[in-house]
């Protein structure tokens, strides 16, 4: 007869049994586990290594062709824009220094900037929008310029805009209009004098928030400016080419990438080297859309891919 000792010792020993296999098993799945993450780390720091390579391997690069473009950029952009008036236009919040910077190419290719304008925080302002409407419809309207129909804020700044800045009308009108949006506080010049141009570069913000009024406002101010001015430049830095961007709102409207010339490496010295470029590109009647970002047709004017 089996025991009720036996049973126990029978259940004690199943359950050791049990035990030493989980154990065994644990202590071999582990170093299997342990040796395969090991194996992962190590492929992970040599991709990090090779990544790490890559990217100091495209800073050089970067900085050889930035050179080249601080060293022979006269050289390159020749006479393109020989004695070509050129205004330079800031939306609200452009960069300075991207602003000089193409100033000095501009000037470098044979051009003469006529004017730096720069619009401030107010100018993209839902609340200030009604007077922005009075001043393009009542206020100031330059004889011959034909304003479109329309509520919308930027279309109607971006026709007044373009308008004397493009060397229409008469010469008092780009002083009256000048005038008119200073006295709004939406407007400084940077220059002593603004005189007309035959280009309008505007240079753009970094990145702006999706669908704001200032993406949406700014888009259709581009649009209008190069539409009605003829030949228009958006220039801006490589955060200005993602998201809400200016330069990526425009590339992916086909209106506004029809009117006007975009570049989106700006902030670099061969992304200025190439707004003089394309600025010249767009003189002669033919737009294009350049730099480093997914919606460049070309990194400059005259290179193919």
């Amino acid at each position: 007869m089996i025991s009720f000792r036996y049973h126990l010792i029978s259940i004690i020993a199943i359950f050791l049994a049990i035990a030493l296999g989980v154990v065994v098993g644990t202590s071999a799945l582990n170093g299997a586990v342990v040796g395969d993450l090991r194996s992962q780390v190590s492929g992970l720091k040599k991709a990090n290594s090779d990544a790490a390579a890559q990217n100091k391997a495209l800073r050089s690069q970067a900085g050889n062709a930035d050179l080249l473009a601080q060293t022979f950029g006269s050289k390159i952009s020749g006479a393109g824009l020989a004695k070509t008036p050129v205004v330079l236009l800031g939306a609200p919040g452009a960069s300075k220094q991207v602003k000089d910077g193409i100033a000095a190419q501009i000037t470098a290719a044979g051009g003469v900037v006529s004017g730096r304008v720069q619009l401030g925080k107010s100018f993209t302002d839902p609340a200030r929008a009604n007077d922005i409407r009075s001043l393009a419809t009542s206020g100031v309207h330059p004889i011959g310029l034909q304003l479109p129909t329309t509520e919308d804020v930027g279309m109607l700044a971006g026709a007044l805009l373009g308008f004397v800045l493009g060397g229409k009308g008469q010469g008092s009108d780009l002083t009256q209009v000048l005038a008119g949006f200073k006295t709004l506080d939406m407007l400084t010049t940077e220059s002593g004098t603004v005189t007309a141009a035959k280009a309008i570069v505007l240079v753009a913000p970094g990145a702006m928030v999706k669908d704001s009024p200032k993406a949406t406002m700014l888009l259709s101010f581009s649009t209008e400016l190069g539409a009605i001015a003829g030949t228009a430049v958006v220039a801006g830095d490589a955060a200005s080419d993602t998201a809400a961007g200016l330069v990526a709102l425009v590339r992916n409207d086909a209106t506004a990438k029809k009117s006007v010339s975009t570049v989106d490496n700006a902030g670099t010295a061969l992304g200025q080297l190439t707004v003089a470029l394309a600025t010249a590109n767009a003189v002669s009647g033919h737009k294009g859309h350049f730099g480093s970002g997914s919606g460049a047709d070309a990194l400059l004017p005259g290179v193919s891919g």
